[in-house]
């Protein structure tokens, strides 16, 4: 048995750390090269169309849940609305091309599929994002701050990342630094913050996978049996199970279709939807982000829209 879950754990750390890796590069980029004045140009501050094109951002931007965390996270940090970083939190794992590309190929007789997990993504998304922009846009929600300076070990002696962390109008005009950095300059300051952005997500990366590798361990997979009833029994169960087993939502598809034989397109649609947006390994590391409270909130309201969204999917499906 413990051999079987140290091969898990090795699988999901080796599928996993890739794209947070790769999340936590591209979220260093944009701490250091892209201004305050790009990023709102590139999302509009008017609370529907801010949201509507946060809900899109996948289709620039091919991460995972595994990656996405450190890239809000930078986005906070440089003044982003809370409701459209979580709009983007949620959609971009599910509204990507590869995502959208595994689907389509992991259900070849069904490509319906593919284009529902989609505009589940873009509509559980923009409802939850709408949500937080009405009731909770407020940084209490937050454990990072717009002006709060973080890496504290690394900044000490560091001007570079002293500066291009602050907040935009802020007396140390960390703007006009940024202009005057030299090109080596702006990489070290990149490098330094890839590192301390690695440590600080990926220990929580790496309790979400000792504990997803410990469920898919001692969960006896005979169990599907005895939830494939009706709705919404069998959506609620596989909200769950995608929870727990944090696949990445690039593969995951291929893991629903082998569950075809015992649930229904709408329960499929519940796992991949739910588990791109929210699983043990990213509920960890949004600590590094949100307050616990705001955490378990987000996570309810994830499973009671997929679970809603399916329902809706089933009837357009029967229709085609």
């Amino acid at each position: 048995m413990l051999s079987v879950y140290s091969t898990y754990v090795t699988a999901i750390f080796l599928e996993g750390i890739f794209f947070l890796t790769i999340g936590v590069i591209i979220s260093s980029v944009i701490d250091v090269f892209i201004s305050d004045e790009t990023i709102s140009k590139i999302v509009p501050s008017g609370r529907i169309t801010g949201i509507a094109v946060s809900s899109l951002t996948g289709l620039l931007f091919p991460v995972c849940e595994c990656g996405i965390v450190p890239v809000v996270a930078g986005l906070i940090r440089k003044g982003l609305p809370v409701s459209h970083a979580v709009t983007m939190l949620l959609s971009i794992p599910v509204v990507n091309l590869v995502t959208f590309t595994s689907t389509y190929y992991a259900f070849p007789g069904s490509p319906g599929i593919a284009f529902l997990r989609m505009a589940g993504g873009i509509t559980v998304s923009f409802c939850l994002g709408l949500t937080v922009s009405l009731f909770l846009e407020d940084d209490s929600v937050l454990k990072i701050k717009h002006e709060e300076k973080r890496y504290t070990p690394l900044m000490q002696n560091n001007s570079v990342l002293l500066n291009h962390l602050c907040v935009p109008g802020c007396s140390c005009h960390h703007g006009e630094t940024r202009s005057k950095m030299t090109p080596a300059e702006k990489i070290r300051g990149m490098f330094n913050h890839s590192v301390t952005e690695f440590f600080e997500t990926g220990k929580y990366f790496i309790i979400g996978v000792l504990v997803t590798s410990a469920f898919q361990t001692f969960i006896p997979k005979n169990a599907l049996d005895d939830v494939s009833g009706t709705f919404p029994l069998p959506e609620l169960f596989m909200t769950g199970y995608a929870y727990i087993l944090s696949i990445c939502s690039q593969t995951d598809a291929f893991v629903a279709r082998s569950m075809s034989s015992y649930f229904g397109p709408g329960a499929l649609l519940c796992f991949m939807i739910s588990g791109a947006m929210i699983d043990v390994k990213t509920t960890m590391m949004l600590r590094v982000i949100f307050r616990k409270r705001f955490i378990l909130f987000l996570a309810a309201a994830i499973i009671i829209s997929t679970v809603c969204f399916s329902l809706l999917a089933e009837a357009v499906l029967k229709i085609l």
